[in-house]
């Protein structure tokens, strides 16, 4: 007899759609732009191809949770341009959120990370992080190379 399978939460999967699909429409792989926008372009990168690998961990809490604070760590550590500071920022912050939720928990009760996980999609406000997503979008489709 097989042990069922956990897998994270429908709501878990709402709540980080926004910001994959960034990662799947727009690569993030150069830039042409200078300063701001090539530090932008390559860091911003590395952190949605950490919320890529957030999402294909939905049958193990633990590792979700450990990479939705990598995930975290790496969008709080890239500087965005000051035209898109306030979009990067609402994406920074629900990671953190997030992050909260799930270290205020024991991720191995399946229980307890699934009302975690329905709080924060609660919490989360979808409009700005629809809006944020296409003010990024938008930027990096003009500055940065697919």
């Amino acid at each position: 007899m097989s042990r069922p399978r956990r897998s994270t939460p429908p709501v878990a999967r709402r709540a980080l759609v926004g910001v994959a699909l960034v990662g799947l429409l727009v690569p993030l792989a150069a830039c042409s732009g200078g300063g701001d926008a090539q530090a932008f372009c390559e860091g911003g990168e590395d952190a949605i191809t950490q919320i890529d690998a957030a999402g294909s961990l939905g049958n193990d809490p633990e590792a979700f949770a450990a990479a939705i604070g990598e995930a975290r760590d790496k969008f709080e550590a890239v500087e965005a341009p000051d035209e898109i500071a306030d979009d990067w920022q609402v994406f920074t912050d629900m990671f953190g959120q997030l992050d909260d939720a799930l270290s205020d928990i024991d991720v191995t009760d399946q229980e307890a990370f699934t009302a975690a996980i329905a709080e924060f999609s609660q919490s989360a406000d979808s409009e700005d992080l629809t809006t944020a997503g296409d003010d990024l979008s938008t930027y990096i489709t003009e500055n940065c190379d697919a």
